[in-house]
């Protein structure tokens, strides 16, 4: 008894020095993040000033600018489809589902390195008491497709972008660029195989050393298991086509509504479709998107985000005269980021009323 007390005592002694050092990291790392970001945007106000961005907002073109929230909105509500399809139960409706997506999407406008999307799995939990390994599974599935998604429209905008602009040395790039999109289809398709090859090799470390009898990290890797069951169950559904197709759709809908929105802008200073390249805008903003799944993705991404949008442009050399780039970015992130926050604040108020309420049976089968 008195060698388990103090075996129990030394642990109890560890657990408390990891999680302080685990904070003392946590609060360097937001330290950091808040710091480089509030760099950045200092850095990048300081070629413009505050007056540009408001002359970009106030003065752009309106009918654009409501097609491209159009645009969103559907984007968003095909987001909904796909969730509700991965769920696969009638306990959530597709309005429920609309407003879980609505209030994911604020919240991973808002947190760094994509940490909003665990509200997803939160409020699925927490409001509509599924498992979490049911959130959790449907979540890993969707960010596989939209990086399959998104990595086929980079890989193809880079083709088009280098063959206009460097003919003679595009080919390397190419080749790289589709062997990864093969090796991500192939990961997408045989996606709870390869986790459970990292489940295997958790298990024999697990095994081997000491932190393998940690109850907690026993649970977490029972957890683990549970998440791949489910993703095994999603698979034999046969609705990979499904989610699929709509996720070509949806990441389609958000480059154009990104696209409409600066084009919004733009236009107030005599620019057309023909003067803005498609390809070369998606990959400014597709680098902006990526720049906020990195950990040093700043608060709201205020900086990094300009900063990766504004990068591409300058590589590619894509300039334009009456108005600055910066001006441009902060516009269309500003309009992008209130548009989505105001969106989740109405989902999250609706959802605490008293009066919206969810089915309470608790047995939830895929």
């Amino acid at each position: 008894k008195g060698k388990t007390l103090k075996v129990s005592m030394n642990l109890e002694s560890q657990n408390k020095k990891s999680n302080k050092k685990r904070f003392i990291l946590r609060i360097i790392n937001i330290v950091v993040v808040v710091g480089f970001g509030a760099f950045l945007v200092y850095y990048l106000l300081g070629k413009i000033s505050i007056g540009q961005i408001k002359d970009a907002i106030v003065g752009i073109d309106k009918p654009s600018l409501i097609i491209a929230l159009v645009v969103m909105f559907i984007s968003v509500f095909l987001r909904t489809y796909r969730k509700k399809i991965l769920v696969g139960s009638k306990r959530i409706s597709m309005t429920d589902m609309f407003l879980v997506v609505l209030i994911r999407n604020a919240f991973n406008m808002v947190l760094p390195a994509r940490t909003g999307e665990l509200s997803y799995v939160y409020v699925l939990q927490r409001k509509f008491k599924f498992p979490l390994e049911i959130g959790v599974s449907t979540l890993m599935i969707v960010l596989v497709f939209d990086l399959v998604i998104v990595f086929s429209l980079i890989v193809i905008s880079i083709i088009v972008v280098l063959i206009n602009k460097f003919s003679s040395s595009y080919l390397a790039v190419v080749i790289i660029a589709l062997a990864l999109l093969v090796i991500l289809l192939l990961v997408l398709f045989y996606f709870s195989k390869v986790i459970g090859f990292f489940l295997m090799i958790i298990e024999k470390i697990l095994a081997r050393y000491r932190i393998g009898k940690n109850k907690a990290v026993q649970a977490i890797y029972k957890k683990m298991i549970d998440i791949n069951k489910n993703i095994e169950i999603i698979q034999k559904r046969k609705i990979y086509w499904k989610v699929y197709l709509s996720s070509i759709v949806i990441r389609i809908l958000k480059f154009v509504s990104y696209y409409m929105l600066i084009y919004a802008i733009l236009r107030s200073e005599g620019y057309g479709f023909k003067d803005l390249n498609f390809w070369i805008i998606f990959l400014a903003v597709a680098a902006a998107e990526i720049s906020a799944v990195l950990p040093t993705h700043a608060l709201a991404g205020f900086g990094t985000y300009e900063g990766a949008f504004l990068l591409v442009l300058g590589v590619l050399g894509f300039t334009i005269t009456g108005i600055t780039w910066e001006a441009v970015a902060f516009g269309y992130h500003i309009i992008t980021l209130a548009f989505i926050v105001i969106l989740g604040l109405i989902a999250m108020i609706i959802l605490s009323m008293p009066f919206y309420k969810v089915k309470e049976n608790n047995s939830v089968k895929l």
